[in-house]
């Protein structure tokens, strides 16, 4: 490629990135190359720069004015050529002043200028000669075309297929739990891998920004003596280090299984955090559960076909994985609160929570059904630290932080 026609494209270049084109150095070579190799004629060079150069097709309007503009304005600004030449021109079948609204050709030949520059730009492949095939016009346009376009055609298919998935994770991430269908749980698995990394960072934050303890009023008030009491300087207490023992009971039965098995899988993602996790799944008896492979393992195995019982499940906590319940134990419970009209034993929930840290509630089902029918939701708000909406995995990610 000759000089001048190399100095031209630079321009070209650098009035895309005025009008707002984002283009890389290494995608200006790539023109340059492009061109090299498509020659000069009009058509081919503008699809082989438009190729090179535009990565969103909505620049592709922008960029066809900035070229039938550019290329115009260059042609109209070259001198004329000499009366030879003209003459020449004319013999070989063509007017003298042929060239309006076209691309400015090079002084040498056509063919062999676009030989050197594909020589120059090394444009063969390993162990291949120096000699470069010079194609027909009709033959190298409409290969360049058909690149060209299948290029096209596959950055658009990949670019609506991200969009398309991305949008249907965002719904998936507002859609209640209870309008889960199989396929909708298994794109949730896939968004809750970003949850999980969102999560760690947020809670991190908080851990960060309450590093120091309360305020030391003795020690505050000693250094205000020193500045004429003016309490300018608050001095503050040493934190502890965070020691929190995190027990999660979640409800897998019916509609609210979704919400349980992505809330521990969740939890799970973090237990880095905290100083011990433990977590049970329940019906209507407790279970310990975790993950293998990716798969909820309980143990001992839990019908999915009984009857739920949260006071049954409350009972064997208390009598049999008390040790468990300390000042520095966080319980989280998942579920709906419904108890088929057996007893709810929210007495034994106060027990609980008068020795644990705090006991939070989490519940997936909507608010107007809290307390109707055979729901003891009202029975067990009395004794927990906050009752929170978690009907969807927006939700669920909100509550989880406001727990901890």
């Amino acid at each position: 490629m000759t000089t001048p026609m190399r100095e031209q494209l630079l321009r070209f270049v650098d009035e895309l990135r005025g009008e707002g084109v984002r283009i890389s150095v290494a995608e200006t070579l790539d023109a340059m190359r492009a061109v090299a190799a498509a020659g000069f004629e009009r058509g081919p060079m503008r699809e082989a720069l438009a190729a090179s150069l535009i990565k969103d097709e909505a620049d592709r309007p922008l960029f066809d004015r900035a070229y039938a503009q550019f290329f115009g304005r260059a042609h109209a600004a070259e001198p004329r050529q000499s009366d030879s030449h003209s003459g020449a021109r004319a013999a070989r079948g063509g007017p003298p002043n042929s060239g309006a609204g076209v691309m400015p050709r090079p002084r040498e030949e056509p063919e062999e200028s676009i030989a050197k520059a594909a020589r120059k730009a090394k444009i063969q492949k390993p162990g291949q000669s120096d000699q470069v095939r010079i194609k027909p016009a009709g033959e190298a346009d409409r290969d360049f075309s058909d690149e060209a376009g299948e290029k096209n055609s596959e950055r658009r298919e990949a670019v609506g297929t991200e969009a398309t998935r991305q949008a249907r994770l965002a719904a998936i991430e507002r859609a209640p739990f209870e309008h889960y269908s199989a396929l909708d749980y298994e794109m949730a698995h896939d968004l809750l891998a970003i949850l999980i990394r969102r999560f760690r960072v947020r809670l991190g934050r908080r851990l960060k920004i309450t590093g120091r303890g309360r305020v030391d009023f003795r020690r505050t008030i000693r250094a205000a003596t020193q500045r004429g009491g003016t309490l300018v300087d608050l001095r503050f207490r040493a934190r502890r280090p965070r020691h929190i023992d995190v027990l999660i009971l979640a409800d897998v039965s019916g509609s609210v299984r979704y919400a349980a098995t992505l809330m521990l899988e969740l939890i799970a993602g973090v237990r880095e955090s905290f100083h011990r996790v433990r977590s049970f799944v329940y019906i209507d008896h407790l279970a310990e559960a975790g993950f293998e492979d990716g798969h909820l393992v309980m143990t001992p195995t839990l019908d999915p076909y009984a009857r739920s019982d949260f006071g049954r499940v409350l009972e064997e906590l208390w009598e049999r994985r008390s040790e468990l319940l300390g000042p520095a134990t966080l319980m989280i419970v998942l579920g709906d609160g419904r108890n088929n009209r057996r007893p709810a034993r929210a007495d034994l929930l106060g027990d609980i929570a008068h020795r644990c840290r705090a006991v939070y509630w989490l519940n997936p089902e909507p608010t107007e059904r809290w307390g109707a029918g055979d729901s003891a939701i009202n029975q067990y708000a009395r004794h927990v630290a906050a009752l929170i909406p978690s009907r969807t995995l927006h939700e669920l990610e909100h509550a989880l932080l406001e727990a901890v």
